[in-house]
């Protein structure tokens, strides 16, 4: 391969990891409105699904899945759907800056799962990286502040986020859905998602809130366009030109986005703990994720088929 397709690669993982780093810049404002969590998903969902409907019908693609795929898709997106409720949720707790940094844990998460289900050997390169794991999620959590207790309870939402995505990572290469194309894989996730989230607020929130301005209704067309469809698409066309284990490497664009744009947008503090929390975290994923020239085979089938 040429080195301007290389480059290209390089380009479109890191946008990929960028745009996906900017949920918080577009889901906190409209939630502040009042807006409640299932429905802010819901719409997030729904402009996601149409933006890739127009992609599929352009490309001209079927959408015709088989019954049992269909199942297999709708168990993935039960647990698509209660990561994004944790981590949305987290928001409320915690700078959205810190809670995606905390969602990125999900490689170490991964690892973990391989080691008590799949009997992957504990190397000192894996203990290390869950150490250091755990001293940032120490650190991010504000242990020892006036508001650790609400700060803790952040930490366990992003977590819990963070692990339903290594669960899927884990869980995924042994699914025959894993031979459908992704872009189709991932309308029909969110499509299902979203039906998921249309009940549980019919039965919690009273349904589907109205959208309550206009500045509300374009941020929720973009976080479904920005961080869902343009992160997949341009994730899909990067795996295309480089190598998967670069792919994830790239992937620290995510924290480092959302940290950045909460800092410099929406007003959120960058504490010396904050800082060294992130830090710790981000070197313990890229201890994971750069062993060697591939990636564990979850990983790498997640990579394909991700958000």
């Amino acid at each position: 391969m040429n080195y301007s397709s290389t480059l290209k690669g390089y380009g479109y993982a890191s946008l990929s990891a960028i745009t996906f780093g900017t949920i918080p810049l577009f889901s906190i404002p409209v939630m502040e409105t009042g807006m409640l969590l299932p429905s802010v998903l819901i719409y997030r969902f729904a402009f996601g699904c149409l933006s890739m409907m127009a992609i599929l019908l352009w490309r001209k693609q079927s959408l015709h899945i088989r019954w049992g795929d269909g199942m297999r898709i709708m168990f993935l997106s039960i647990l698509y759907a209660v990561s994004a409720v944790c981590l949305f949720s987290s928001y409320e707790f915690m700078p959205g800056g810190v809670a995606t940094t905390l969602l990125f844990s999900y490689p170490v998460w991964t690892e973990v799962l391989l080691i008590l289900f799949f009997h992957e050997k504990i190397t000192l390169r894996i203990t290390l990286a869950i150490l250091l794991a755990i001293a940032g999620v120490f650190f991010l959590g504000g242990i020892g502040q006036t508001d650790g207790i609400k700060s803790l309870w952040g930490v366990v939402l992003a977590m819990s986020s963070g692990l339903l995505y290594a669960i899927y990572m884990v869980i995924f290469p042994h699914m025959r859905i894993r031979k459908l194309p992704a872009l189709k894989l991932n309308f029909y996730i969110f499509f299902m998602a979203m039906l998921l989230l249309v009940l549980y607020a019919s039965f919690t929130t009273g349904g589907v809130q109205r959208i309550p301005d206009g500045a509300s209704c374009l941020s929720l067309i973009l976080l479904g366009l920005i961080p869902t469809t343009v992160s997949n698409v341009t994730l899909v066309r990067s795996l295309t030109l480089i190598d998967s284990a670069s792919v994830a490497i790239l992937g620290a664009f995510e924290p480092l986005t959302a940290m950045a744009i909460g800092i410099t947008l929406m007003g959120e503090p960058l504490t010396t703990s904050i800082f060294i929390g992130f830090m710790l975290i981000i070197t313990s994923v890229l201890i994971l994720i750069t062993k060697g020239k591939s990636l564990p085979n979850p990983l790498q089938k997640y990579a394909r088929h991700k958000e």
